[in-house]
């Protein structure tokens, strides 16, 4: 059996990048996103959640935009802005932000969705933070608190060869390093997860050819496939641009569709692991 769940990640940040996800959802492949209570679009993003019934999971956020709670020492400015990913993953390595401050910001980004009469079906992490030791262990005890089943597993799933030069390859050989460590606490746990995640080398890159690509090699197993679906947002990062739309366009693509009908692949999401 194939199962396979399609995570369109970053709802919330912005409406355009919603309303591609929410399309990609309604008329595509995607059967899961994950969603920042502290993103800017937060409020209209829990409307069409409910109306769609899209299935969404926390996506947990230290990196970019402000804190729900305040001042995190060692992490954030005093106004609780966070720095973005290089400065947090230093703040990671080296331990040196207030693991407290950091427990009670998480746990209100869980509780903002609740509060809005959500139920999140998994968490996950903006920027992959959860692999990092100290909040891995965290992040899975916030899970059993909030009695939250599933989470993402960050264990790149395709192999190293396919990882791509520069920036990006850096990044995903350090998330090989820490993501076998942090899969075994998260089943050690008793806390659900996917057999791996597809789609990390892909970044910026995913279109109708490669995710076509991947359908017809996916091996057996039960999967999380990683996408960022959406239309380009003037107002928004360099992340935000062209590219989203390519990717929105793989995903509601009739190519897509057929090979998961052929291949008998089972879409599903969290909830079902």
């Amino acid at each position: 059996m194939i199962a396979l769940i399609i995570n369109a990640d970053d709802l919330g940040i912005n409406t355009d990048r919603d309303r591609g996800i929410l399309e990609a959802f309604r008329q595509g492949v995607v059967t899961s996103a994950s969603l920042l209570a502290n993103g800017p679009s937060f409020a209209s993003a829990v409307e069409q959640i409910k109306e769609a019934k899209l299935p969404v999971g926390v996506h947990l956020n230290l990196a970019d935009g402000s804190t729900l709670t305040g001042q995190i020492e060692g992490l954030t400015d005093s106004k609780g802005q966070f720095p973005g990913k290089r400065k947090l993953r230093q703040c990671l390595v080296a331990e040196a932000c207030d693991r407290t401050s950091i427990r009670t910001e998480l746990a209100a980004q869980i509780e903002r969705l609740f509060d809005c009469g959500l139920q999140p079906d998994h968490l996950d992490s903006h920027q992959h933070c959860q692999l990092f030791p100290c909040l891995t262990t965290m992040v899975i005890e916030l899970a059993r608190e909030y009695g939250i089943h599933a989470m993402r597993s960050s264990l790149i799933a395709e192999p190293a060869k396919q990882d791509p030069d520069g920036p990006l390859g850096q990044e995903l050989a350090l998330y090989r390093q820490l993501g076998q460590a942090a899969h075994k606490k998260i089943i050690d746990a008793g806390v659900r997860a996917p057999d791996g995640l597809w789609g990390m080398p892909l970044l910026n890159r995913l279109d109708t050819i490669r995710l076509c690509r991947l359908l017809e090699d996916l091996p057996e197993g039960f999967w999380e496939l990683m996408t960022h679906p959406g239309y380009p947002c003037e107002q928004g990062s360099s992340f935000d641009g062209p590219q989203r739309k390519t990717e929105l366009q793989a995903l509601l693509s009739a190519e897509a569709r057929e090979i998961i009908t052929r291949r008998r692949i089972r879409p599903t999401a969290f909830g079902n692991l």
